[in-house]
């Protein structure tokens, strides 16, 4: 009984070691900054079946960006794992693990739990690698063209300064911050969007316009301006994340009106009934 139990422990440790292995590969082979992603992903998809239980008969597979890495005898099975690979919050591709027949299934599965972990965490450190070469890029991008230069840039950009994402992002931040602000705590009566994000043409470097309605107290206003400022300030390491464009400040441009404002039709508070270029208002959450 104790050589039983000696001897799982035993085959547990080696499986540990196979994975701390496997790990230290993938880590050596990412940390290569000389090498091009394709080169990256065609030695990763070599390291990656040792680390599994019947290595074997282990074979992987990278898709990534509608291009295919895989090793010589990968095939499609029953007996298949995979993980997304995820770049910037968005699903870039994904890694497959597939056995080419099974040994021995563990309670009726054939991969490991500890073997799904242990994709999961090298797609995670993929999708990390592939992020921080998108904004080198990016970055050598912004950077040439301030100084009107041309560069070569071997990934594609993050956001480039022309991607219509710029607006798209902005706008859907600013309907969740609609949908989150304590409205009555501030003593808020609508919250409008104006400017490049409202016009679909926002860059890098352009703020999110709000115009906020506001039926309170000075002290309200106050804390109204400190909330969205706390939210833009974020979204300027967010925006500097997505495009490696730094702004300097808050990201969002806060305009509060009154309805003294409204009733004159002061500055900002005249763009809630303007002809052309009107102040589009966000769905509070009342």
């Amino acid at each position: 009984m104790k050589n039983a139990i000696r001897n799982i422990r035993l085959e547990k440790l080696v499986e540990r070691e196979k994975e701390l292995n496997c790990l230290y590969d993938v880590e050596k082979i990412l940390g290569n900054k000389q090498a091009s992603t394709e080169k990256v992903f065609k030695e990763l998809v070599h390291v990656i079946p040792p680390g599994f239980q019947y290595s074997t008969v282990c074979e992987s597979r990278i898709t990534f960006e509608d291009k295919e890495y895989k090793t010589e005898d990968f095939e499609e099975t029953e007996w298949m794992l995979s993980s997304a690979i995820v770049v910037d919050e968005h699903v870039a591709g994904k890694i497959d693990v597939a056995y080419t027949q099974v040994i021995r299934l563990h309670k009726g599965e054939a991969f490991l739990p500890e073997e799904q972990r242990l994709l999961n965490t090298i797609a995670l450190s993929v999708g990390r690698y592939v992020f921080r070469r998108k904004l080198k890029s990016t970055m050598d991008y912004l950077k040439s063209t301030r100084e009107d230069k041309k560069v070569r840039i071997d990934e594609k950009l993050i956001l480039t300064p022309e991607s219509d994402e710029h607006w798209k992002w902005r706008h859907e931040i600013a309907q969740k911050i609609a949908a989150c602000v304590p409205v009555d705590k501030f003593g808020i009566r609508g919250l409008y969007l104006i400017g490049s994000t409202k016009n679909a043409s926002a860059g890098p470097g352009s703020d999110i316009d709000l115009i906020a309605h506001v039926d309170g107290t000075d002290h309200q206003k106050e804390k109204l301006s400190l909330w969205m400022e706390g939210w833009g300030l974020c979204l300027t390491e967010m925006n500097f994340m997505k495009s490696g464009y730094r702004c300097s400040g808050s990201l969002i441009d806060l305009h509060i009106i009154t309805d003294e404002d409204i009733k004159n039709k002061d500055s900002f508070a005249s763009m809630l009934t303007a002809v052309t270029d009107r102040a589009r208002p966000l769905r509070l959450n009342v």
